[in-house]
């Protein structure tokens, strides 16, 4: 199902600057001066709104097609079908759900287009071809009764245009409104009409989870028209629409239909740029190919660059139990994904062929390729705490993807042992490595020293290690981290120092939260660091701090 919905929020941007600008010229209110000179050109403001292809502008310039003299109303309804016509479905199904929540007091305009009655529809007429879109926008309305009246017009039209709208209102919260979108549609279950629901597909699809009415007996009727031997030609031809949501539906009723020709579709579908449109596709191979000709299929699936698609390949592979299977297993368990290493760890723990972290060790002895990250990777899955022998060289490796690895498996096979490497490995130049040694030495809050991770900290030369040491600190004990905290908020680079003020907050902020004794050390530190730090604390952080010492003098 094509989650329309959760692509409303990133499918509409925001007004452009320019094109706000001009909306801001047309409503601004006018004044005395203006009304006599007449010098505002609305009707050009409304035209060059309707040249911006942003679709939410078209909700400023509609009530102008309602109050506007008959040039500008001329003008505003020809720009609302401009930016009507170039809209996506996805982007009307938002200009639905935005119409409704615009307040009717958000300016005079917005009032008149607000209180629009039903029975003054018939003037959207006097604009033309413009007048579909009208009509279509006026489906939107709040009122119902507006709505039910707006699609009784759109049903007399028969150009496809009106369908994106009748689907809309197939889930209105009205059930006058509903029942009239059913019958519209309905009367269009026809061949003809093949090409423009191939166009609303992403609609149709959102009906699926639509609450406020059942529509699966009438998503069955359209997919079985599209589906259809009159319909095909029409079916296959939104398998190369440039729209992702009209191709992803055409293939998901393409593959689902028991017409012939599906496994020329399915490679189709193998071979397109769309991730979500090769799962369909690997789901419905061991469906379309007999067993003769699976093995380039999967032999395609397998060098796909996307896991699920790939995992598809070794599950039909062990369901059908083919020849090729140990071959598969193995090749998976050196997969670079540590889903597919997962999956091919499974099946042969069922078959109980062969000791998978001996196959990874022997993978890691033969020497690197490009097998030799995914078996380091799959050592630390399913290796023994011994393992972290073969593991640790690698940590120092000139490649930082290897290095990362190597961090990552021994981290969950014997992290306690390798605090110290883990503390170098905090250092590496490359961002992602660090966070890697900084992950491992996270929850080992009491198994390393304060002092060298100031150390680090202080002589850090890039970013990234400054912050993760900065983590670590935060990660020691209650009365021990304050200490530091403080002590970062006078040092010289600004960086560390901005931090430590972050700190000092966050701390605070905590500290009801662990019941912790300072020992006199701790105090007698604390009040030094407190000492030294002057007026860089603001009196009432340091007031916060003074009285959470109080208790313990």
């Amino acid at each position: 199902m094509i989650d329309l919905d959760a692509q409303l929020s990133i499918v509409m941007r925001q007004i452009s600057p320019h094109t706000r600008a001009l909306i801001d010229q047309l409503v601004e209110p006018v004044g005395l001066w203006e009304k006599l000179k007449g010098s505002r050109e609305v009707a050009a403001l409304l035209s060059a709104i309707g040249d911006s292809n942003e679709t939410a502008a078209l909700i400023d310039i509609l009530p102008f097609v309602i109050v506007g003299k008959p040039d500008v109303a001329a003008t505003a309804a020809r720009s609302v079908h401009k930016l009507v016509q170039r809209s996506t479905t996805q982007e009307l199904a938002w200009l639905d759900f935005a119409l409704r929540q615009r307040s009717p007091y958000s300016g005079h305009h917005f009032y008149e287009w607000h209180k629009l009655a039903p029975d003054k529809l018939g003037v959207l007429e006097r604009f033309g071809e413009a007048s579909i879109s009208l009509f279509g926008i006026t489906s939107c309305h709040p009122s119902g009764y507006v709505r039910e009246a707006a699609i009784k017009r759109l049903d007399q039209i028969t150009s496809g245009a009106e369908l994106p709208f009748l689907i809309l209102r197939l889930n209105d919260w009205v059930s006058n409104v509903r029942d009239a979108a059913y019958r519209a549609i309905h009367s269009r279950l026809r061949p003809e009409y093949a090409r423009h629901f191939i166009a609303n597909l992403s609609l149709v699809s959102r009906l699926e989870k639509a609450g406020r009415a059942d529509h699966k007996v009438l998503i069955r009727a359209i997919n079985e028209l599209l589906q259809s031997d009159e319909c095909r030609s029409v079916l296959l031809e939104s398998l190369m629409s440039a729209d992702r949501f009209t191709r992803r539906a055409g293939f998901r009723l393409a593959l689902n239909s028991t017409k012939s020709g599906s496994p020329e579709i399915v490679r189709q579908a193998l071979n397109d740029q769309d991730t979500v449109i090769r799962l369909l596709a690997a789901q419905t191979v061991s469906s379309a190919f007999e067993r003769a000709k699976l093995d380039h299929i999967l032999e395609l699936m397998k060098r796909d660059r996307f896991m699920p698609v790939r995992r598809e390949a070794l599950r039909i592979t062990v369901k059908q139990n083919l020849s090729t299977l140990l071959s598969a297993l193995r090749s998976a368990l050196l997969d670079q994904h540590p889903s597919m290493r997962e999956e091919a760890r499974y099946h042969m723990r069922k078959r109980e062929q062969i000791d998978v972290a001996e196959f990874y060790r022997e993978v890691l002895t033969v020497g690197e390729g490009s097998t030799f990250y995914a078996a380091l990777c799959g050592l630390g899955e399913a290796g023994t705490t011994k393992d972290a022998l073969l593991i640790a060289p690698h940590t120092s490796h000139p490649t930082s993807k290897i290095r990362w690895a190597a961090i990552k498996a021994l981290a969950k096979l014997n992290s306690g042992q390798y605090i110290d490497l883990f503390m170098e490995a905090l250092k590496d130049p490359i961002p992602y490595v660090s966070r890697e040694a900084l992950n491992a030495l996270a929850s080992r809050g009491s198994a390393f020293n304060g002092e060298r991770i100031w150390k680090i900290l202080q002589s850090a030369t890039t970013t990234h290690v400054k912050r993760n040491a900065f983590s670590l600190i935060e990660k020691l004990g209650k009365w021990d981290s304050i200490n530091y905290l403080v002590r970062s908020v006078r040092d010289s680079d600004e960086t560390i120092a901005a931090m430590g003020q972050f700190g000092v907050q966050r701390w605070l902020a905590g500290v009801n939260r662990s019941f912790t004794s300072p020992s006199s050390e701790q105090l007698a530190t604390l009040r030094k660091a407190l000492e030294e730090t002057g007026n860089l604390l603001d009196a009432e952080t340091m007031r916060q701090l003074q009285f959470s010492m109080k208790g313990f003098n």
